[in-house]
């Protein structure tokens, strides 16, 4: 038998259903906020369609193929036929290794609890979120991160600066400028996902006023020095989508870190910086402001 479910290109118009599921689910990931799907559609090939009353997004990461994200909104005793439709629309195509990707912990445990599929998991190392506390990243005490603040304390001292928001159109130019260099620079050495970045952040930026974004933009001398991007998700988390720096400006990546968390975020309890994906560079300097814990997800085989 052939399943056919038709699965819906993700569009602006989707926003308020999405949230409604994700909403309520309160996952750790930041890859179900709707922002971030929405920023990534393209690069991803980002999809999705409702089946038995839960939201399957369908997409595509370079290295894993084409898998489905944690189903959200399933009935626990119909999971089975859940899983099962899914795993039949997948004999459509021949070039699925995983069934389901970005899945956490719990939807394993409800698999093995509720189904009596024979599971493969497999950890996605290169995909784990870092997790921080707010209040350290703010506070900066201790000697281990007495070198952050030396940092943030040097660019206060050596540069007369200027704080915006990214809320028009002369700074969203700025910072797609300061984008370009950044990739001209650095970027062409690094992976297709960062390559991608500049048309990911040009659509946010076009439909900003939609989202509840938070956003900073550093002017040093009318230049543009560095700029961030985030919103708080479940509540308590703040999520950094995008941080970028001319580093010329000694010390600008402490100062956007702990300024941007100060005046945006001070009320939240979490930091979610996101992942390394693989990259060395990314991963020492995630690791530098010591995270408190990993969100960890699993590419799962479903037979």
């Amino acid at each position: 038998m052939i399943i056919i479910i038709s699965f819906k290109c993700l569009t602006l118009e989707d926003k308020e259903m999405i949230e409604k599921y994700v909403n309520k689910e309160k996952l750790e990931s930041y890859e179900y906020l709707f922002s971030s799907l929405y920023m990534w559609r393209k690069l991803n090939n980002v999809k999705y369609a409702i089946i038995n009353d839960a939201l399957i997004i369908e997409k595509n990461e370079e290295g894993k193929g084409t898998f489905y994200a944690q189903p959200l909104g399933y009935d626990k005793d119909n999971l089975t036929e859940l899983v099962d439709i899914l795993i039949e629309r997948n004999t459509n195509f021949t070039d699925r290794d995983y069934l389901f990707g970005d899945v956490d912990e719990n939807f394993i445990e409800d698999l093995k609890k509720y189904t009596g599929f024979n599971i493969n998991v497999t950890e996605d190392i290169n995909d784990s979120e870092y997790v921080y506390r707010t209040k350290d990243l703010i506070e900066l005490k201790g000697r281990k991160y007495h070198g952050k603040k030396n940092h943030f304390n040097s660019f206060k001292k050596s540069y007369e600066y200027e704080i915006k928001k990214i809320n028009n159109e002369k700074v969203i130019r700025d910072c797609m400028t300061l984008l370009h260099k950044w990739h001209e620079e650095v970027a062409v050495t690094v992976d297709k996902e960062m390559l991608m970045e500049i048309d990911a952040i040009k659509d946010l930026f076009s439909e900003l006023h939609l989202f509840d974004l938070k956003s900073i933009a550093v002017y040093v001398d009318e230049n543009l020095a560095g700029f961030a991007v985030g919103e708080i998700a479940n509540g308590n988390t703040a999520v950094i989508h995008v941080e970028r720096g001319e580093i010329y400006y000694r010390g600008i990546y402490a100062f956007l870190n702990r300024k941007f968390l100060i005046d945006s975020f001070a009320d939240t309890e979490f930091v979610n910086r996101q992942e390394d994906t693989g990259n060395a560079g990314l991963r020492k300097s995630k690791k530098s402001y010591h995270p408190i814990k990993m969100v960890k997800k699993y590419l799962l085989k479903v037979v």
